[in-house]
């Protein structure tokens, strides 16, 4: 199976985080299928975990930081481990043409369901890199997958 994920939905399965079981139970269920792993979910995947990191800095106490050093290293380890198991699959992709698919899905689907460009450009990629499934944890991303003929794995987002 060819599969997509959006950059939110990888990063519950690598970090410890609300949604991150539900997350690694879907992805188990469909028997662990290799992930696209596009630029865009490097810099998306990477920054979300020293974003949350940065963010918990702000608000716990001084002695938790040395757990939150602790959580970021081993997420970011867990993104090493995935890649080099094969989990996500370095891939490269046409962003001219991807951003033309994602005007043309805006110019179908935006009005009606309210996706962002972020959502648009993610669906794009996945229809331009031959995605039969598409996880996610973005429940108006998942209506445009659908839309689009994807087949969707979908899981609230807790954050």
């Amino acid at each position: 199976m060819r599969a997509y994920a959006d950059s939110s939905f990888m990063v519950k399965l690598i970090s410890r985080e609300a949604g991150s079981d539900a997350a690694q139970a879907e992805y188990r269920r469909k028997n662990h299928p290799p992930l696209f792993f596009i630029p865009l979910h490097a810099i998306e995947v990477e920054n979300a975990i020293l974003h949350r990191a940065f963010f918990e800095r702000q608000s716990l106490p001084a002695r938790q930081r040395a757990a939150i050093n602790r959580e970021k290293n081993a997420a970011l380890a867990r993104l090493n481990w995935m890649k080099e198991r094969g989990s996500f699959v370095e891939n490269t992709a046409d962003w001219d043409e991807a951003v033309e698919h994602a005007r043309a899905l805006a110019a179908q689907h935006a009005e009606r369901l309210g996706v962002r460009t972020i959502d648009l450009l993610h669906v794009a990629f996945a229809l331009d890199l031959g995605a039969e499934c598409f996880f996610t944890t973005d429940g108006r991303q998942a209506d445009l997958a659908k839309a689009v003929g994807l087949a969707v794995i979908s899981i609230a987002d807790d954050d």
